[in-house]
């Protein structure tokens, strides 16, 4: 039996609305990325030490290519409206990662994002009420214990490097909780949801004035002239490099994220921080300075795997006992059920209420002559 971090268990989960093979090559596609992007970005930043300067860089060439793609929506107001809270995130999810690259090693920054699932449970139980089980409590602390063992006993880690990184769990916390709220809610005018190449899109069009701040504030102009004129072939390609990897990341993460469950989009994640640290270690020169730095290492990201797999059971049991959609079926960016008729899929129900309730879900969309409204799930569709 398959087990529930595979692509063909989570290949099962999609059934109904995604083939196994669909679902297959979604997860091929994010891992590769990511794991591209998470080691292109650490070699581009030792050629190139300039983040703002980068994350430019590489948001003009996603957002050039994703212009031309009918699948787009242009630039219409009340989306933008609705989207900059979420492209907000997203620069200061890739600008505080960028900056972690400078001061951290990539195990050091993947051992340290592991908080996230932590921060996660809690804005999870204060927004949602939604609380933790036993294992998933012991999970947490084996994270917390594996980033203590190995902070204590790492030599070189950085405090700067420590500290972007933390910003870094809470940006991308506050991000990924956000988007489950907008791509459950959000339609264009024909009540469809936005396809992943319109969430790049907004996300790299109405970042890129974020960029172009921290650019300015953080004096990267004064420092630009000099770095290019040092900077060899070698290191020219590998930003070429991480432009490449990023477009295909932009849009292969809402890709997957409209395919498989929250759960499972998490257990790819922990995949690839193993992936990218035996990377690390062979391309980046990454070593750990003796055997306990990485069974603490071992520790934080095995406990990382434990929490997504009893995150997907204490799932599982809940859609169970309340009769309601799996949480496949409210994976991000599923459409609520609009006119009656069902449940709302559980990734509305996790937005906007406990598990096992039917809450009301505000569906936004335009308005003919560009206004905006909001409906509710039990609206009829005309008005929509």
């Amino acid at each position: 039996m398959p087990s529930a971090n595979t692509p063909t268990a989570m290949a099962k989960e999609a059934a109904g609305s995604a083939s196994m093979a669909e679902v297959s090559v979604a997860v091929l596609y994010f891992s590769v990325s990511s794991i591209v992007m998470m080691t292109g970005n650490k070699l581009a930043t030792v050629h190139l030490p300039l983040p703002s300067t980068l994350v430019i860089v590489q948001a003009i060439f996603t957002v050039l290519p994703l212009a031309l793609n009918k699948e787009v929506l242009p630039l219409q107001l009340w989306l933008v409206r609705r989207w900059l809270p979420i492209a907000a995130l997203f620069a200061a999810m890739l600008f505080t990662s960028m900056q972690s690259f400078l001061y951290a090693t990539v195990s050091a920054i993947l051992v340290f994002r592991n908080i996230a699932t932590i921060v996660s449970t809690v804005v999870e139980y204060l927004v949602r009420g939604k609380e933790a089980n036993a294992r998933i409590i012991a999970s947490e602390v084996l994270i917390v214990l594996g980033c203590v063992i190995y902070g204590w006993t790492q030599l070189g880690i950085d405090p700067r490097g420590l500290m972007w990184v933390l910003l870094n769990v809470v940006a991308q916390v506050a991000y990924g909780n956000l988007v489950k709220v907008r791509l459950c809610t959000i339609r264009d005018a024909h009540n469809r949801k936005l396809s992943k190449y319109t969430c790049a899109y907004y996300n790299n069009v109405l970042g890129l004035p974020m960029f172009f701040a921290t650019f300015c504030v953080y004096g990267e102009f004064t420092k630009l002239a000099p770095l290019i004129d040092k900077l060899t072939v070698w290191g020219c390609c590998v930003i070429l490099f991480t432009c490449v990897a990023g477009y295909f990341l932009a849009t292969s993460g809402f890709g997957l994220q409209h395919l498989v469950s929250a759960t499972s989009f998490l257990v790819v994640n922990n995949m690839v921080k193993i992936a990218n640290i035996l990377l690390g270690i062979v391309f980046l020169n990454d070593r750990f300075s003796g055997v306990v730095p990485a069974l603490g290492c071992i520790l934080s990201l095995g406990a990382g795997v434990w929490y997504s797999v009893e995150q997907n059971r204490l799932s599982s049991q809940e859609a169970a006992g309340s009769g309601t959609c799996s949480e496949k079926s409210g994976s991000l960016g599923s459409p609520p059920t609009v006119g009656g008729g069902g449940a709302p899929p559980s990734c509305c129900g996790e937005a906007f209420g406990s598990a096992g309730t039917t809450p009301t879900v505000a569906v936004d969309g335009p308005q003919e002559g560009g206004g905006f409204h909001r409906d509710t799930a039990g609206a009829k569709a005309g008005k929509l």
